[in-house]
């Protein structure tokens, strides 16, 4: 008799550098919790919706009698850089409970162009580069990529946390996302003191060739894993970054202070009365 096939019933949908890395490790150690072991990006047009929900079910084959069954893709809240992505989960996991965690909007800024600058797709000043790609702001918009999905979901799918409470109240935070999720709330993993993926600590690492990230991009519709084609995409690289060298000027800290400050106050609405709106609204 053939197995039904497996679909989530949980997605962490971000936000990029937001601690989503720590939270799936955490997870994934849970008893009850089967959670893909890389980042689909399966919704995204630009990725990999192309292969169709048949791959998709494929990636989550090795889950079994899990009660949480999920996958993290922090591009699921790059809107507008990637449209239509609320939309295609709504279709496809209709009943699907949503986890977003957010983080100092400023300093999320940061640690993505600290990131794009240590892959090699960032080569211009922090300053310059935050206000010439809209997307670096946007993805801090933290409301407004809530309102994306609230146009599809009850806000009772959606559960939203900060980074800074992953980070200082940490099994607190866990317990709420496994309540959220079903599984039992008590169990904590062995590793709850680390944290993952950090800009800070990561080496340098340079991306391929454009035509061969595309070969390796299209192997994955002749079953190469999700994992390996990434690793395969990118090259170590000696050149360095001076992370502590990289801070906004006083002028670019108030500009983009000043066009987050009513995503911030939207955003009150989604988290605790003690939410603190990190200074900015």
């Amino acid at each position: 008799m053939s197995r039904r096939p497996v679909l989530p019933n949980f997605l962490i949908i971000g936000a990029a550098k937001a601690g989503t890395t720590s939270l799936a490790h955490y997870l994934r150690s849970h008893p009850q919790v089967y959670l893909a072991d890389f980042e689909l990006h399966f919704f995204v047009a630009e990725r990999r919706w192309r292969l169709g929900p048949a791959w998709y079910e494929a990636q989550f084959t090795g889950a079994r009698d899990e009660v949480a069954v999920g996958e993290k893709s922090p591009s699921y809240t790059r809107h507008p850089r990637y449209r239509g992505v609320p939309g295609r989960i709504g279709a496809l996991l209709p009943a699907v409970r949503l986890i977003y965690l957010v983080r100092h909007p400023l300093q999320r800024i940061r640690s993505e162009y600290l990131h794009r600058a240590l892959n090699g797709r960032e080569r211009r000043p922090l300053d310059e580069a935050v206000l010439a790609d809209p997307s670096y702001v946007d993805t801090s918009r933290y409301a407004f990529q809530i309102e994306q999905y609230l146009e599809h979901f009850d806000q009772a799918q959606l559960l939203v946390l900060t980074a800074e409470d992953l980070r200082h109240a940490r099994a607190a935070t866990l317990a709420q996302v496994q309540t959220f999720i079903g599984v039992t709330p008590s169990w904590q993993p062995p590793e709850l003191k680390q944290e993952y993926n950090r800009t800070s600590q990561r080496p340098v690492r340079r991306p391929v060739a454009r035509p061969l990230r595309r070969l390796l991009n299209a192997s994955v519709r002749v079953g190469m894993p999700p994992r390996t084609v990434e690793r395969l995409s990118y090259r170590s690289s000696s050149t360095t970054v001076d992370r502590a060298g990289v801070a906004f000027s006083d002028s670019t800290r108030s500009r983009l202070e000043e066009e987050l400050r009513d995503d911030v106050r939207r955003l009150r609405r989604h988290l605790d009365a003690d939410f603190n709106g990190w200074g900015i609204a």
